[in-house]
């Protein structure tokens, strides 16, 4: 709001003069001279009544921009959530897709696996067959020679040793035909062997598998959890809390340089962030430097200023060496004058 100033001096005036008097004895002329002193007082009306509308201006955009603020955060934090279920339910879903695909190429792999097994027993029993066939060809054919001498021996031997132990040859008989029937057969090796590999390989393979999906998931868990923290570090450094009518610094290098000629030329500095704001920031300190005096600063704002300016020295100017250590001095040296 607007508002008046008095300012008061002094102003001293000297004086000087003679004047004559008549002659009563001797006559003659006097000189005087000396100092008169004044008082004066001058009254200014400073009027701010377009920089009160600036700043009612600038509230109402600050305030706009919290509103907007507030409801970005919220959406973001909608769209965390709705991204975190679909997540969650990619993650069940792919996992159950997993098992399933898993079991279904296990099954697949085995089918092959059984199959070939069968096609290479069939192949084998055949050569055996095959073999068998031979063997017995050649045995027949050795055996034919003696066959005819032995033959007579044998029938009449044969017959004299039934007809004394008749009911144990039975006995035998009957045992050696269930013996065959159900020993004597050449899958019985097979049958047991490709049951014992079977199951030995069915068992790694599905602790390989479990091993595998089990890594993929806490993988996959693990991502999620890294890209949700790095989401709420970044909110966390672009969201500013506050009710609107909070007060916030933001540093500013205001610089006036005079050359020859009375020329001065004016420059504001100010983060990247309000970099924009340069020519605007420029032109308004300038007229309030023109227009009013600025009292010292607080010691708490003094002490925030220090900070941050031995941040900001300390990360631009981060060397040991002699050259880095002079620069610091006289930045410290020029920011204390």
């Amino acid at each position: 709001m607007s508002y008046t100033k008095t300012f008061r001096k002094e102003i001293t005036v000297y004086y000087s003069g003679s004047v004559s008097y008549p002659a009563s004895e001797n006559g003659g002329r006097v000189h005087y001279d000396g100092y008169a002193k004044e008082d004066v007082y001058v009254e200014i009306e400073v009027d701010t009544t377009d920089f009160d509308a600036r700043v009612h201006e600038c509230n109402s955009n600050v305030h706009g921009l919290t509103a907007s603020v507030g409801a970005m955060n919220a959406a973001q934090c909608l769209a965390i959530a709705d991204n975190s279920d679909k997540v969650s339910q990619s993650l069940i879903d792919g996992f159950f897709a997993t098992v399933r695909t898993d079991i279904s190429t296990q099954v697949t792999e085995i089918s092959q696996k059984v199959e070939s097994r069968l096609m290479l027993l069939r192949q084998q029993a055949q050569t055996l067959r095959e073999k068998r066939q031979a063997m017995e060809a050649d045995y027949a054919r050795t055996s034919a020679r003696y066959q005819k001498i032995f033959d007579d021996l044998n029938n009449e031997l044969s017959a004299r040793i039934h007809q004394i132990d008749q009911p144990v040859f039975d006995v035998v008989n009957v045992v050696e035909e269930q013996n065959d029937r159900m020993l004597h057969t050449d899958l019985v090796q097979g049958a047991v062997t490709f049951s014992k590999e079977s199951a030995i390989a069915q068992a790694q393979l599905s602790i390989a598998n479990l091993k595998n999906n089990a890594m993929l998931a806490m993988h996959r868990a693990q991502d999620f959890l890294t890209s949700k923290a790095e989401t709420e570090a970044v909110m966390s450094k672009v969201l500013v809390d506050g009710t609107g009518s909070d007060t916030y610094y933001v540093p500013v290098c205001f610089m006036e340089t005079s050359s020859e000629g009375n020329a001065k030329d004016r420059k504001c500095i100010t983060p990247e962030l309000y970099a924009s704001q340069e020519n605007q920031l420029q032109k308004t300190l300038t007229q309030v430097l023109s227009e009013q005096d600025f009292s010292p600063a607080k010691e708490e704002e003094q002490e925030m200023l220090q900070s941050y300016m031995q941040a900001e020295i300390r990360r631009n100017v981060p060397g040991n060496d002699s050259h880095s250590t002079r620069v610091r001095d006289m930045i410290n040296k020029m920011f204390n004058k």
